[in-house]
């Protein structure tokens, strides 16, 4: 059967598609992952593919989800933000206090933006790229995923739109979330990437490609923050 290579969003180098299967290179977090996955399988999260081993030549086998990601909000269904705040919920409440995540507060994805999900009729259907979940504080996925999904400074989207959005987002994970709690965490991943793709920009044993990618995250991490900063005041007024 012909290999169908995998590409858009932030596509992992070498993940192909054989039939309804996606077939991905392994690395040091492909065995957490495969248990995670699992995991979430035999306890019913409905929003992850199934891990299906690994194959004759050494990569992890998951299911295919049918659909594609998305990089602008007209792509998506205005519920869309709510539920990809439910489906992060659920993921947290199913994995809180088990064995899997010990050493964190449950299970978090660890990098939930909507170029690692895949949507059907503009509403997120599954979330894909599972190479990051690890035991943590479910924060760092709210935090990411709030401003990764609802604020940006490409795409000319109006900030009420954005804080709007935002907003949606954070009733479908926890109504009753302060608002100064979310944007702390929203600011505190921004200040994370900034930090650590600062240092790798900088790194001179990194390839060319790899530090112009850093260079490019901190400017968007950057400018994300500054539409926050300088539009405190609506996403207040928005959030409640």
């Amino acid at each position: 059967m012909d290999e169908e290579v995998l590409e858009g969003g932030r596509t992992t180098p070498g993940v192909v598609r054989i039939g309804d299967a996606v077939h991905r290179p392994r690395d040091h977090r492909s065995d957490f992952a495969a248990r995670a996955l699992q995991f979430l399988n035999t306890v019913g999260y409905p929003w992850a593919p199934r891990c299906l081993g690994i194959d004759d030549a050494g990569r992890d086998v998951f299911s295919y989800v049918e659909g594609a990601t998305t990089e602008h909000p007209l792509q998506r269904d205005e519920r869309s933000y709510a539920q990809m705040g439910r489906m992060l919920r659920r993921l947290h409440e199913l994995t809180a206090g088990t064995e899997i995540a010990l050493g964190g507060r449950c299970l978090v994805h660890g990098d939930p933006g909507p170029f690692n999900v895949v949507m059907v009729e503009g509403m997120p259907a599954a979330l894909i790229d599972w190479d990051s979940v690890h035991p943590g504080d479910p924060m760092h996925d709210v935090g990411y995923a709030g401003w990764s999904w609802c604020i940006t400074t490409s795409g000319n989207v109006p900030v009420s739109d954005q804080a709007r959005r935002l907003a949606e987002f954070r009733d479908g994970y926890d109504i009753t979330m302060p608002s100064q709690a979310l944007l702390a965490a929203v600011e505190e991943r921004q200040a994370a990437i900034i930090d650590a793709e600062s240092r790798h920009a900088a790194d001179p044993r990194l390839s060319d490609a790899r530090r112009a990618h850093a260079r490019a995250a901190v400017a968007w991490a950057r400018g994300d923050r500054a539409i926050v900063a300088a539009n405190l005041g609506v996403f207040l007024e928005h959030l409640g």
